[in-house]
């Protein structure tokens, strides 16, 4: 299995009826530090502002009970202890396991907590779920793809086998392609399907990456198949009604299948279930030409040209694009890495203690303060309303009061001259100031997402209004530019961690990897220092 993490969490999501993106699931956890720990699914379910829970609980009948209806759980076995997913059905009184290799095992409640270690994760739906899937997309285009076939199918009007040739060469090629992810350890729905829990008699992997996989030099299974099935497919729409060539083709590819199955019963003594399901696909493709053989003696020339060239255009086509696919399969790998490496607290901690430690506090009990103010995580941003480059770290903020609002303290300092009062950023600045003592911390919040976002500034100033007491504004903002000055800090944004000045080796965005790891240490070094005196 090439991610049994992203297959329980995906259950787990699944079960909780919780939607998401695949794709940037596994992306997620497979880049987080920690992988493939459990720290890493807690950290990929905040990253999706999805609640979550990871204790270790008493392991008795009541506490059983208390639990939700689907968690993930730490279960003794013969390998040791493994994650699973567990479904309880409580009219039964008994426990449904989903295993990471898609093995489904029924316990009853004293069994199962003869094996449960204790450990969870739970989960609970988030009231706004905004989580986007990138496969809308890629199912309008499959839609129209399915459309513009069955239009010309039924355009031509073809004979019942025709059809049900034509649909097994697509399903030859859908089946060809799970087998090309497989091969680049790529998940599939299908592929986990059929070769997840590796025996000692099945082994897709073992079969893909063996030397007989690649039946001529530089094409393997994979390339071969779906070569083969996507010209069949072609002919097939070229030469409606005339069928005949298609037909010899299936009787011709018949002793490809007899080879395949031979190598894996007697060479790698492994059976991959979806190199078989290719076989079963050919084996029907034949049975079909076979019922319809008096159409072998209507062939001619031009058909057989212009199948060969439309085998010979796939050939082609699909030499220049999988180098591509390969490349952009190489390039997912180093991302995971590379993101793996950035998120790494080790790295990004050594080179935060670099950087001199900035006394931050100032003469003003008006400053803009999100979130919890006696947290001991403290993040000072100094900004500017009208700062191109700092539109993102707003962002970066706003994300973070999210997601960890109880555990930080964030300070939005204003690096602004007030020497002309009827300056845009005065008057922004002042304006912002005052919502956030005479309004609310959200209202302030998001008359600050609208200003960044690049709103107009007269139809923000219509939208929020002019700062009724400039004279309280007015000296909070000399107070944070004295400081500025005081401590060189000349440009914005800035970024201080508890006065240390944000790495410059990292882009601003990614303060919200390490949120969980400062607020950590930060508890850690008080509770060091209190052990101290």
């Amino acid at each position: 299995m090439k991610d049994t993490l992203f297959l329980l969490v995906q259950k787990l999501l699944s079960n909780n009826k919780i939607h998401f993106d695949k794709k940037e699931l596994s992306f997620q956890i497979q880049s987080h530090p920690s992988y493939p720990s459990l720290h890493a699914v807690t950290g990929v379910l905040d990253h999706f502002n999805i609640e979550n829970v990871a204790a270790e609980v008493p392991v008795d009948l009541e506490t059983l009970k208390q639990l939700p209806d689907s968690f993930l759980a730490q279960i003794h076995t013969d390998k040791g202890n493994d994650l699973v997913v567990v479904e309880k059905n409580s009219k039964e009184s008994n426990y449904h396991i989903f295993s990471a290799n898609n093995k489904k095992e029924k316990y009853t409640e004293s069994v199962f907590l003869e094996k449960f270690t204790g450990i969870i994760v739970a989960i609970e739906k988030p009231e706004n779920e905004t989580v986007e899937s990138s496969g809308v997309k890629n199912k309008f285009l499959l839609g129209i793809l399915v459309g513009a076939l069955v239009f010309i199918v039924f355009y031509k009007n073809p004979e019942l086998s025709v059809i049900g040739h034509l649909f097994l060469s697509l399903v030859g090629i859908m089946i060809s392609l799970v087998i090309l992810k497989q091969e680049n350890g790529e998940e599939t729905v299908i592929g986990n399907a059929f070769c997840s829990g590796n025996t000692e008699k099945k082994d897709c992997d073992a079969v893909l990456s063996s030397k007989g996989a690649a039946l001529i030099k530089g094409h393997k299974l994979s390339d071969l198949s779906l070569i083969y099935f996507s010209g069949l497919t072609i002919s097939t729409l070229l030469l409606l009604p005339n069928f005949s060539v298609v037909y010899l083709i299936s009787f011709l590819a018949f002793p490809i299948t007899l080879y395949s199955i031979y190598y894996q019963y007697a060479v790698v003594k492994k059976w991959c279930l979806l190199c078989l399901t290719i076989v079963g696909v050919l084996w029907l493709q034949s049975a079909i030409a076979l019922i319809n053989i008096q159409a072998l003696n209507n062939y001619s020339f031009y058909p057989i040209v212009l199948s060969l060239l439309g085998f010979t255009s796939v050939y082609i086509i699909w030499n220049y694009l999988k180098p591509l696919f390969l490349d952009v399969n190489s390039l997912k790998k180093d991302k995971i890495e590379h993101i793996k490496f950035k998120r790494n607290y080790a790295l990004f901690d050594s080179l935060l203690q670099k950087s001199p430690t900035l006394n931050t506090r100032v003469n003003s009990s008006k400053e803009i303060i999100f979130g919890n103010k006696d947290s001991k995580l403290e993040i000072v941003v100094v900004t500017n309303p009208f700062c191109g480059h700092c539109r993102p770290v707003h962002k970066v903020i706003e994300d973070i009061l999210k997601r960890y609002k109880n555990n930080v303290k964030i300070i939005i300092r204003f690096n602004i001259a007030i020497d002309n009062l009827d300056a845009n950023g005065v008057r922004v600045a002042s304006r912002l100031i005052e919502l956030f003592n005479t309004k609310s911390e959200q209202e302030c919040l998001q008359a600050m997402h609208d200003i960044y976002e690049g709103e107009e500034v007269g139809r923000w100033l219509s939208k929020w209004g002019n700062t009724q007491n400039i004279e309280v504004s007015l000296s909070v903002l000399e107070v944070e530019k004295e400081w500025c000055t005081k401590n060189a800090i000349n440009f914005t944004p800035e970024i201080l961690l508890n006065g240390k000045s944000y790495p410059k080796e990292y882009k601003r965005e990614d303060l919200l990897f390490f949120v969980e790891e400062l607020e950590e240490s930060c508890c850690t070094e008080t509770v060091n220092t209190q052990l101290v005196n």
